[in-house]
């Protein structure tokens, strides 16, 4: 198929349709942090007016409207084209292993300490899974991980452990895995989460890390703000339930 070269026109139009997408991203990356700045103005309000129910329901919205900010930075950002190729490169027989005149052999004339020596100048990696064994093994917090994961050829992602929530087999080894590897202020959540239904935790599933430990913040402040919650309306049904007894003429058991 043949291309056309574009001419200064349609290069203009492309360009200023680029300049349009950059400036919509723009306002719309300013409008999230205007509303998180919103937020962080009203959580210190609640925090001065001791509102704590607000205050948990603020830090919420707060932890959403931040990762929202994040995703949407990373789906547009333009990562650079790697640097290409020299075109003018010259075999150098000190460095590189290039055959010496009159002779063919650089396709099998390296012996092991010359391939690694040659792998190493270029940076290149043949395999990671010795490096990533070395890495676990030298690791201190490898020896509180239970015997599934200390067995792995690799520190384990969080996302590969929540996957293990799904068998029951492996879902008291995963708890403690996630646990390690989360926060000490989601732990009271993840428990009591676990205790209810371990599949209240798969939604906190994502592709990085830090995104699964942001979820199961945010997770830990829904979860308190919906405990409180409940015990008011407990609370409020016992004050309702007195209050009809004692219209009917049934003594206060207190």
């Amino acid at each position: 198929m043949d291309h056309y070269p574009l001419t200064l026109k349609q290069k203009a139009e492309i360009k200023k349709n680029e300049e349009r997408r950059r400036r919509k991203r723009r306002l719309r990356e300013d409008e999230y942090r205007r509303r998180i700045e919103r937020l962080r103005r009203h959580i210190e309000e609640a925090r001065k007016r001791r509102q704590r129910m607000l205050l948990l329901f603020l830090l919420a919205v707060l932890a959403m409207q931040e990762s929202i900010l994040v995703a949407f930075r990373r789906s547009y950002i333009v990562w650079p084209d790697p640097a290409p190729d020299p075109t003018d490169w010259t075999p150098n027989p000190a460095k590189d292993f290039a055959p010496a005149p009159g002779h063919d052999d650089h396709c099998d004339g390296y012996s092991r300490d010359q391939w690694h020596q040659l792998a190493g100048e270029r940076g290149i990696r043949i395999s990671r899974k010795a490096e990533l064994l070395a890495q676990w093994h030298a690791d201190p917090d490898r020896e509180l991980f239970p015997d599934r994961y200390k067995n792995w050829g690799y520190r384990p992602y969080l996302g590969e452990i929540m996957y293990d929530l799904t068998d029951a087999r492996h879902q008291n080894d995963a708890l403690t895995a996630i646990k390690l590897m989360s926060p000490a202020e989601t732990h009271q959540y993840l428990d009591e989460a676990y205790a209810s239904d371990p599949a209240d935790l798969l939604l906190c599933r994502a592709t990085l890390n830090a995104d699964i430990v942001r979820n199961f913040q945010s997770a830990a402040i829904r979860w308190e703000f919906r405990k409180q919650r409940e015990a008011e309306e407990v609370r409020r049904e016992k004050e309702l339930s007195r209050k009809n007894d004692g219209d009917q003429g049934i003594p206060d058991p207190t």
